[in-house]
């Protein structure tokens, strides 16, 4: 049982305007953690600490250099707690061990990628003509609210905060009220490393309580989000009526694009991979599988046996697929099988765990469904959970007019053996990742994330990243000699 604090000002406050929360484990429905809940006090109160950091703190004051030494010993007290951390994560998100062990990983490859950039954020020298000097500095935006999903919370905290830091910013972390454990650990090692008080503050609580207030805050220069669509358009009418910018990573409903020349050993393991990852529970999940009628059977046939040969169980045995987030999500992925029913033919994968002690826990099946436009319902909401809808396609045009036919446009991928089709497909998908022959690259900080349409905009990771945090000044000199 952990007791999690809020942290305002690099001091832990233990009592909250709002009362205690409770964290659960998916996978068997115990509580193993407590966390202060805020309220508008507490909201205050981070704003405050963090704009005092930023307006008078000693970050500003340190050389680019300087933090990004800071930076890159966060990093490093990351993988020394790698253990403890992705143990813990795999507890409070249900996500299997390998993958917290990535999260983790990926969480200390930001820390380390922005500390070598901390030094290396170089303005422009414009040319005017003789007797103008003009050129362009890059200055911090201010205060930076990261509003943080329970799906993969170390990560995406330092996913975000790893280059607000970088630009100069203060941050606000709100985690997700189902997943807030690891956060206090991210911030903690922050202390550790150098960070001066108030530069990174954790504040807990409920979204529609804190959540508005933060967003809204006056206090507040600029918002990261990760999250639903609904959600995310609440974060946007609030940072509205003051007129700040955000980063908004939303939804997605993700195709991958098999065609029959694809090399199907090397392909169904990352079609499946890109479904069932943390049990479907991803925004850039690959949820349509558009494949090539010639290869549809067959295709359907692999995955079938793929999926049914898997193990369902607790998230720290490091199973094939965990649970989802709470018994609440769960009953909306099991909506979505009557709606796969309707739209098209089910085939069940995995069984349900039979151990007692997981009776309790949040355990979906795996599933595939066959026979369904892309009109449908099962074919065009994100469902968040580990369900595949098959369409095949005859055209490398149809393929393309499928793809992009979709709400969202967050990520795609391309499979097949010709490089022609592979550039001349990738070329026209309107999504912000296009992947040939793979789903993701390992520990992929290195190049910029987003969607396009419903997904979002504004990027993550990468140089990219950067510009979020940053406004551009012009400095323009009139220096005649006479």
């Amino acid at each position: 049982m952990r007791d999690i604090p809020l942290l305002i000002g690099g001091k832990e406050i233990h009592e909250g305007s709002d009362g205690v929360g409770e964290s659960r484990d998916p996978s068997t429905g115990k509580v193993i953690g407590r966390f202060v809940r805020a309220g508008e006090n507490e909201v205050n109160a981070a704003v405050e600490a963090a704009r005092k950091a930023f307006d008078q703190g000693p970050w500003a004051k340190l050389r680019p250099f300087e933090r990004g030494r800071i930076l890159h010993k966060i990093g490093e007290l990351i993988l020394e707690r790698r253990d403890a951390i992705a143990k813990l994560e795999a507890q409070d998100s249900g996500k299997p061990l390998r993958d917290a062990y990535w999260e983790v990983d990926c969480a200390a490859r930001f820390f380390e990628y922005y500390a070598g950039v901390a030094d290396k954020q170089h303005g422009s020298s414009i040319p005017l003509g003789p007797d103008w000097s003009d050129w362009t500095v890059k200055d911090a935006i201010g205060v930076s609210l990261h509003i943080i999903p329970w799906n993969y919370p170390f990560q995406l905290i330092a996913r975000g905060v790893a280059p607000a830091l970088t630009a100069g910013c203060s941050v606000i972390i709100k985690p997700a009220t189902e997943t807030p454990l690891s956060a206090y650990e991210f911030v903690k090692i922050c202390q550790e490393a150098g960070l001066p008080d108030g530069q990174v503050n954790l504040i807990n609580g409920r979204g529609s309580l804190i959540g508005d207030a933060l967003a809204s805050h006056k206090g507040i220069d600029q918002i990261t989000f990760t999250g639903s669509v609904p959600t995310g358009e609440r974060v946007l009418k609030a940072a509205a009526s003051h007129a700040i910018p955000c980063n908004m990573e939303l939804g997605g409903k993700s195709p991958q694009i098999l065609f029959g020349d694809a090399d199907l050993d090397k392909a169904i393991p990352l079609v499946a991979g890109g479904f069932l990852t943390h049990a479907g529970q991803v925004c850039n999940a690959g949820t349509r599988l558009l494949v090539e009628r010639s290869a549809h059977d067959r295709v359907v046939e692999k995955l079938h046996a793929h999926i049914r040969a898997m193990n369902i169980g607790s998230a720290v045995d490091d199973p094939d697929m965990g649970p989802v987030i709470n018994q609440s999500h769960r009953d909306s992925i099991a909506s979505y099988y009557d709606v796969a029913a309707k739209d098209g033919e089910i085939l069940w994968g995995a069984d349900l765990p039979k151990a007692p002690e997981l009776s309790d826990g949040a355990f979906v099946r795996p599933a595939l469904v066959v026979g369904a436009s892309n009109l449908t319902r099962i074919a065009r909401e994100e469902i968040f959970g580990p369900i595949l809808t098959v369409i095949p396609f005859d055209t490398e045009e149809e393929a393309i007019r499928i793809a992009n036919d979709s709400d969202f446009g967050l990520v795609a991928g391309v499979h097949t053996t010709n490089i022609n089709r592979a550039l001349g497909v990738g070329q026209h998908l309107r999504a912000g990742q296009v992947w040939v022959n793979s789903f993701g690259v390992g520990l992929d900080v290195e190049f910029p994330f987003g969607g396009y349409k419903l997904s979002g905009f504004g990027r993550e990771k990468g140089l990219e990243a950067l510009g979020a945090y940053q406004q551009i000044k012009n400095i323009c000199i009139h220096h005649p000699l006479r």
